[in-house]
């Protein structure tokens, strides 16, 4: 085993050669010649789509809500301004304060920590 311990490596990189310049490989365009080769789809693509109005499940499931909504008695809301004040959620209305304070036994703890390590000439490393 050599004295560094890895058969002649050393742990400690010394002298770091980093030259800078343009890479080798591609020019001053850039690297051109690595780009997808383009071919045709084989299908048309951006074509216009005929409107035919809204699905018929779709008309079928507001004729259904109706109905739900006659056997219950009660309206479905949803994004009414009923509804938002219904399913409000109060705790986006409180105004926190992410940078409280410390405590005074908090304050009086970190004094005594300071004032211990000053005195021993020993830093307290956690």
């Amino acid at each position: 085993m050599s004295p560094t311990g890895l058969g002649g490596w050393s742990l400690l990189q010394t002298d770091s050669r980093i030259e800078e310049g343009s890479d080798p490989i591609c020019s001053s365009a850039g690297c051109t010649q690595y780009k997808h080769k383009k071919k045709e789809r084989g299908y048309k693509i951006d074509y216009p789509v005929p409107n035919f109005g809204r699905d018929k499940d779709i008309n079928d499931n507001f004729e259904d809500l109706k109905i739900a909504e006659g056997i219950v008695g009660h309206e479905f809301q949803i994004g009414t301004a009923a509804s938002k004040a219904k399913w409000k959620n109060p705790a986006k209305d409180v105004d926190y304060n992410f940078s409280p304070q410390l405590d005074g036994d908090t304050i009086a703890t970190l004094k005594n920590l300071k004032d211990s390590e000053t005195n021993l000439g020993h830093k307290w490393t956690i």
